[in-house]
Parts: structure tokens; C-alpha cells; sequence
């Protein structure tokens, strides 16, 4: 008798590279392999609970293609950010309409960044939407969300990979990272700016590296890092980097 596995799906953070994490989920149904509890930070957070939702992967790139964040309508006024994160609710409420975690048909997880509280904040439970903005809200371009008395933003910040949760409850984790360094030189570093952007980001990697020994099967999909988070452009090559990658990976692995 085959013994049924209880599988996981952590989901990096990575702004519109988190279209690989789609690819990925195809790659993943193609095979007959589904995961039951899904954690996603940012971008993999949106993804995770339009996957735990119960969308295809189809359903899920046309979400990434018909939101347009730059709209003029969406700048803020008066908040700390460029983009106002809560004028995205109602365009949520589109896709997640009962606004719960209680009824998606997998368990999910989505860390956001208490800015108060200086610390990881993970929901699985009661409203859905704007955990999901928070998750989702990085700092600098959206204003943080505020809910339970206290300001959220990017989970990124302080767990951009946050396998953690599925470690309780899962036989095999699956992991898809989509935050690969980027390669430089002495002369790309020449500035303030970018060299504590850099440290950040060195920062922000090498505590998400130190837990892909945790996934049974990683996919880190390759040549992502010529693509830039927050530019729309490209979308087709990102999903097609995700795909075929998660394809190499599943094979390898013996999970299908």
C-alpha cells in the first residue's frame, strides 16, 4: 500500500520574479504532485494563496498580468510610501472574496514584518487580504499595512524564505527561491547607496541559504537576476525560467 505523503511549498519573496513560482506550480500539477500546506513570503505569499485557493496556474498568471501597480491612482498621499497598499483590497476581494484563510483548501502561511515589534509575524488564521498586503508591501515603495495595533510590511525583511511553518506538519518540502544574487564588481559598488543595498541583500540571502537544506527538492531557477522585481516586462521568460527548472528538479528528485 503506498504511503500517502504530507508535502510543502515555500515560496521566496521576489516581486514580479515571483512569476517563476508559478512555472514552477505547473511543472509541480503536470506531475500529479500537490502540495498540502503552502508558506510564502511577498510575492510567493500571493502566489501560496492563490494556490491554496484552489486556481490553476493559468488562473494564477493572469492575476500577475491584469494588476497594474504603477497605476497613477495608487501612488499615496500622506503615508509612508510610494504606492498605497490598501488601495489594492478591493482588487483582492476579486480573488479572495470570503477575505479568510479558513476557507482555502490548503493550510497557508504568509509572513509579514512587525515594524513595531521588530520582529517575524506569521498568519495562517482569520482575514486573508491584508496579511497578504503587508506580506507584500516593501519598504520604501508601499505603505505598510496596519492591523492588531501595530505596522507590517515586507516579510522579506526578516524571513524572505520562511520554510519554518512546514517543518511541523510536512513529510517533504518544496522549495522555490527566485532571489538569487546578483554578480558584481568593484565598479558596480561606487556609491553609499549601493553598497549598503548590497549588504542588505548579501544579508537577506544568506539567511535564506541557511535553511535550503531543509526542502527535499530545491529550485532555485536560473538567470533570474537579470530580471528586476518590480518591472513587468519579461513576465513570459520569468514563468518559463520557473517551469523548466522545477521540471529538472522534480525529475531529479524522486518525488514523482
Amino acid at each position: 500500500m503506498e504511503i500517502k505523503r504530507t508535502i510543502g511549498l515555500v515560496l521566496s519573496g521576489g516581486g514580479y520574479r515571483g512569476i517563476a513560482h508559478i512555472g514552477a506550480i505547473r511543472a509541480m500539477e503536470e506531475h500529479g504532485l500537490e502540495a498540502n500546506y503552502v508558506s510564502g513570503t511577498s510575492a510567493g505569499a500571493i502566489v501560496g494563496a492563490l494556490y491554496a485557493a484552489g486556481y490553476s496556474w493559468k488562473e494564477m498568471l493572469d492575476v500577475f498580468q491584469n494588476i497594474s501597480i504603477f497605476s497613477f491612482s495608487n501612488y499615496a498621499l500622506r503615508k509612508p510610501g510610494l504606492i498605497d497598499s490598501d488601495k489594492f483590497y478591493e482588487t483582492f476581494l476579486k480573488y479572495f472574496p470570503d477575505d479568510n484563510f479558513k476557507v482555502l483548501e490548503r493550510k497557508l502561511f504568509v509572513t509579514a514584518t512587525d515594524l513595531i515589534g521588530s520582529g517575524t509575524k506569521i498568519f495562517h488564521e482569520g482575514e486573508l487580504i491584508r496579511p497578504l498586503l503587508a506580506s507584500s508591501a516593501v519598504p520604501g515603495v508601499f505603505s505598510p499595512i496596519a492591523m492588531d495595533e501595530t505596522l507590517y510590511c515586507d516579510g522579506g525583511v526578516t524571513n524572505n524564505f520562511p520554510v519554518e511553518p512546514l517543518q511541523i506538519f510536512c513529510d517533504a518540502i518544496l522549495g522555490v527561491y527566485v532571489n538569487p544574487l546578483e554578480k558584481v564588481t568593484t565598479k558596480d559598488l561606487n556609491s553609499t547607496a549601493e553598497v549598503v543595498e548590497r549588504a542588505y541583500l548579501i544579508i537577506r540571502a544568506t539567511a535564506s541559504k541557511s535553511k535550503f537544506t531543509a526542502c527535499d527538492v530545491l529550485i532555485v531557477p536560473p538567470e533570474l537576476n537579470q530580471y528586476a522585481i518590480l518591472k513587468r516586462s519579461n513576465m513570459d521568460k520569468i514563468f518559463q525560467l520557473g517551469y523548466e527548472e522545477a521540471k529538472k528538479r522534480l525529475l531529479e528528485s524522486g518525488l514523482i
